[in-house]
């Protein structure tokens, strides 16, 4: 079994061959007039977008208490709401969560980045074949390379680890604007996502 709670990812599974489940917690970075505000926006926003968002974990406490299942008490005796952090309320503790997650952003793009220095796009493009659907090397380094695009693109994606939901951005851009005007309007969420 691995947890790696800082960085928002956990995994498990019982012997190989067993289907395994991830969780991965997501930091929304939200603009609200309360942190009840920033949970019922992101809740409604995930669950009624136009466009598809991932699952979230719903039998570790359910929406009705709560969107961090597994991180539950991630800012445990700061927030003002069960797991929200107003930044204003602790600076210094929503720049470490910040700093920690986009650690896992980069170490997953030196990681992707890594997988690909195995071969280059002129190989992938003269292996593919559209008679055949390739689950080997192609496939995988295909998707590798989709997810380094979405990672550098500031799509949202599993590994992207804060996501600005205002904006609709990975992003901080954003959020640091915000966080120049209105700091008490902005807020940290966790999402226990299901990936």
């Amino acid at each position: 079994m691995t947890k790696c709670f800082l960085s928002g990812t956990l995994r498990y599974g019982k012997q190989k061959g067993e289907k395994v489940k991830m969780h991965v917690c997501q930091i929304m970075l939200i603009e609200a007039d309360s942190s009840q505000d920033a949970i019922d926006y992101a809740t409604s926003t995930i669950t009624y977008a136009e466009e598809r968002y991932p699952a979230w974990s719903d039998w570790h406490g359910g929406l009705g208490e709560g969107l961090a299942g597994r991180w539950s008490g991630l800012f445990q005796g700061w927030e003002d709401t069960r797991d929200v952090l107003g930044y204003t309320e602790n600076p210094t503790l929503a720049e470490d969560i910040i700093k920690d997650w986009l650690n896992g952003r980069t170490s997953e793009i030196a990681r992707c980045k890594s997988m690909l220095e195995k071969t280059s796009i002129d190989e992938m493009i003269t292996a593919y074949n559209t008679d055949k659907s390739d689950f080997g090397d192609l496939g995988m380094n295909a998707w590798t390379l989709t997810k380094l695009g979405k990672l550098l693109s500031d799509y949202w994606c599993s590994d992207s680890g804060l996501y600005d939901l205002t904006a609709h951005t990975a992003s901080l851009e954003y959020f640091r604007e915000r966080l120049a005007k209105e700091p008490d309007k902005q807020f940290l969420v966790p999402i226990d996502f299901h990936f």
